[in-house]
């Protein structure tokens, strides 16, 4: 049998047929997703609507299933064949994006944000089998190979379904806007409906193959199985909860990333399609990029030395990123068919109320003629001084204002259709407050975007590429180890519970997310927690793991 396996190459039949399989469901997975975030997010067409930080739904809705089903699809991917798996999970989401196809042609968010746990659940039940394979159908010395290729496709995919999921939230966006029911309503779901027919072709193409514990009988417990095999694993001679532990720090990081990046719209000033293919396409390459390399430099082996590299490389950049500038805006009154104007609808020797230096010496280069005030008042007593006349302006970051909870910042635009930010006024309850015939009720203010300069915005991505580079590089060794190091007969199971291990520390994200967005903390103030976090990771592993790396099971 071995023998056999030490034949089957990285291009054999199954392992591509896999690999071709997550690459789509990959791409449905993040479409969805993509579009409902952008939806959700400060200055989508359902913001508000959860809350602030409402994208953190969808990335829960995403997440839960894996610790609800994780334990119960594990064992199943022992008991049955995982080529057997892999076909009827594909055949359920070609059932479920016909909800979500649904949920966006009615414009229904809730039926849509159903349709992303329907879909995280089909995930679940296929995350055991489609890791649990790979030690199938590869030769040892080549797992950490097919993990890098794994990864690198999975962003690759991930890649794709931003950049089209930009373009299709835009379109969608627009139509939905204006209440046109036969415009562009049905596009997303179009798009998740023809990637979930080539999904379930590509698993069809997998050979048979056969049950690695065929005589165990499933146990349909939720959390039970979870906690029988981390006692396992705690109980063992190798390390392998830490493992867990470490990976799971991984998604912690990136469900942070991705779900700070939605509010670049509002941070950069950038319209959804911009930030799709520059930021989520730069984090998506960079992660493909690092796994790729530690592919490489862990030819015939796994080099555990990787993990610390990435962790530092994590922890540098993610400083970086947190320090780097927001684009801003000016505040001040307006209409409408003025507000595009930008700057110019500002009078000379303007009184402009400003929060921070930097936000002054940015308006300063574009006009030199107001007359600067910085008082230590809150937002909301600065906003009614500016409609009571005291200021004329004021100049604030952008990320500070999206994070502003008592006032809805919608794109809007003129009738040249240059493009400005709207203020709304806002109810206790979060809601944006509108007339007896459902118009938005305007403040009075708009808020200019001031350009962001072409060196802030390099700042960001290139800190965004080592971060995905760094982070790429940290998580495809403790995958291919966590394979490694799990009992044969049980590696289903196990690789379940790690699953779970990382629904909890992405649900602590995105709680935390949440929680920090709801009390006025801006995306970028987040990063430092990213940061802390990659921290406390480089220093589980010197502690834990470096003595560890020289043992034979490890290479």
């Amino acid at each position: 049998m071995s023998e056999e396996k030490s034949q089957r190459p990285l291009a054999s039949k199954g392992f591509v047929s896999l690999v071709v399989t997550q690459f789509f469901g990959v791409i449905n997975d993040n479409l969805l997703k993509q579009v409902l975030s952008f939806g959700l997010a400060a200055a989508g067409i359902w913001s508000g609507m959860l809350g602030e930080g409402g994208q953190s739904w969808v990335a829960m809705a995403l997440v839960l299933p894996f610790l609800l089903f994780g334990a119960i699809a594990g064992q199943l991917a022992d008991c049955y064949s995982k080529q057997l798996v892999t076909v009827r999970v594909k055949q359920a989401e070609f059932l479920i994006v016909l909800v979500a196809f649904a949920g966006f042609y009615f414009n229904n968010v809730w039926l849509s944000l159903f349709a992303m746990f329907l879909l995280g659940t089909q995930s679940a039940f296929f995350g055991p089998a489609k890791y649990g394979v790979i030690p199938e159908l590869v030769d040892d010395t080549k797992i950490s190979m097919a993990n890098a290729a794994i990864i690198m496709l999975t962003n690759v995919a991930a890649i794709l379904a931003v950049v089209v999921g930009g373009a299709l939230y835009e379109a969608y966006r627009g139509t939905a806007a204006e209440g046109v029911p036969d415009g562009l309503l049905w596009l997303p779901g179009l798009a998740l409906l023809v990637f979930a027919i080539l999904g379930l072709i590509a698993a069809k193409q997998m050979p048979p193959l056969e049950a690695s514990a065929p005589e165990m009988k499933v146990k349909w417990e939720f959390f039970a199985p979870y906690l029988r095999t981390i006692k396992k694993m705690l109980s063992g001679e190798t390390p392998i909860f830490v493992v867990c532990m470490l990976k799971a720090a991984f998604y912690f990081l990136a469900y942070s990333v991705l779900l700070i990046l939605a509010d670049y719209t509002i941070v950069l000033g950038l319209p959804e399609k911009k930030v799709s293919v520059y930021l989520f396409g730069t984090i998506g390459v960079s992660i493909a990029v690092g796994s790729v390399l530690a592919g490489f430099l862990s030819r015939g082996g796994i080099q555990a030395r990787l993990i610390l590299a990435g962790g530092i490389g994590v922890a540098v950049a993610g400083l970086l990123l947190a320090w780097a500038p927001s684009s801003y805006v000016v505040i001040h009154q307006a209409e409408a068919q003025k507000a595009a104007q930008g700057l110019s609808a500002i009078p000379e020797g303007a009184k402009v109320s400003y929060f921070l230096d930097r936000s002054k010496k940015r308006l300063n280069e574009l006009r030199s003629d107001f007359e600067y005030h910085k008082e230590q008042l809150s937002l909301s007593k600065r906003l009614e001084q500016i409609k009571q006349g005291q200021y004329d302006a004021m100049v604030i970051s952008t990320a500070y204002l999206g994070s502003y909870k008592n006032r809805k910042v919608t794109p809007d635009k003129d009738s040249n259709g240059t493009e400005y930010y709207a203020l709304s006024q806002v109810d206790e309850g979060g809601d944006v407050v509108k007339d007896a015939k459902g118009k938005v009720v305007d403040s009075g203010l708009v808020a200019t975007p001031i350009e962001v300069r072409t060196k802030d915005f390099w700042r960001v991505v290139i800190c965004l590429f080592i971060v995905g580079a760094s982070a790429g590089m940290y998580v495809t060794p403790l995958q291919a180890l966590l394979q490694k190091l799990s009992p044969v007969d049980a590696r289903g199971q196990y690789i379940a519970a790690s699953n779970a291990i990382d629904t909890v520390w992405e649900g602590t994200a995105i709680g935390l997310f949440y929680l920090l967005r709801n009390v006025g903390v801006g995306s970028q103030e987040i990063f430092f927690l990213v940061v802390g976090v990659a921290g406390l990771t480089v220093t589980l592993f010197v502690l834990k793991i470096q003595p560890h790396i020289h043992k034979p099971e490890w290479n």
